[in-house]
């Protein structure tokens, strides 16, 4: 829900590193491949038993993945491949984290696989929203990013607080995970309903589809 004005302090407060980073010769995709590589760790380092290191090391991917976008743009080196790469790399990341915690609590285990299907269903419909709205010339959001991401209740902010509670609170995993797992679909609910609103295409315009 707050992920783009965390986003936008972000770039402001980051930005002199990611000069210095830039000065270096660290490159974007660099920086993406290296926030990966961590976050790997992360849910590896979690599923062997250490799930305070792992998320610490999680968070340490988060800032990693924050900073590869704002190297791009003060690098001026913003391309669409490393908004596809950002993205796809996210997303195999929050998975495997909860791969990690699978092998951490194997008694839930029908809940991670919900998990999975929720993350199916929010980006999904994220990234489906966002091409249909380009297509139709039809803006769902106010960002300089790559895709028009539209704000969810569930996004990677959210995210790394409910893998913090699961980390700090093993008891409530169980409660706390399906929870999650409600809040991804209403996301994916939320973002239908937009996507209803924004290209729902009328009786007018049957004579259009025709011609298509």
């Amino acid at each position: 829900m707050f992920d783009e004005l965390v986003r936008v302090r972000f770039e402001r407060v980051s930005a002199p590193a990611a000069r210095g980073l830039a000065r270096l010769g660290v490159s974007p995709t660099g920086m993406t491949a290296a926030a990966f590589v961590v976050a790997l760790a992360a849910a590896a380092v979690v599923g062997a038993g250490w799930p305070r290191l792992g998320f610490a090391l999680w968070v340490l991917s988060r800032v990693g993945d924050g900073l590869d976008g704002v190297l791009a743009r003060v690098s001026n080196r913003k391309t669409p491949f490393g908004g596809y790469l950002d993205i796809t790399l996210d997303m195999t990341a929050y998975s495997a984290m909860v791969l990690g915690f699978a092998v951490l609590h194997p008694a839930h285990g029908l809940l991670w696989a919900a998990v999975l299907a929720g993350y199916v269903i929010a980006i999904t419909t994220t990234l489906a929203l966002a091409s249909a709205a380009e297509r139709a010339g039809r803006p769902v959001s106010a960002t300089n990013r790559t895709f028009q991401f539209t704000s969810g209740l569930a996004e990677a902010g959210e995210t790394s607080f409910v893998y913090g509670a699961w980390v700090f609170l093993p008891g409530w995993v169980g409660p706390l995970g399906w929870l999650w797992v409600g809040i991804l679909v209403m996301t994916g609910v939320q973002r239908s309903w937009l996507a209803w609103r924004t290209l729902h295409e009328g009786p007018s315009s049957s004579a259009g589809r025709a011609a298509e």
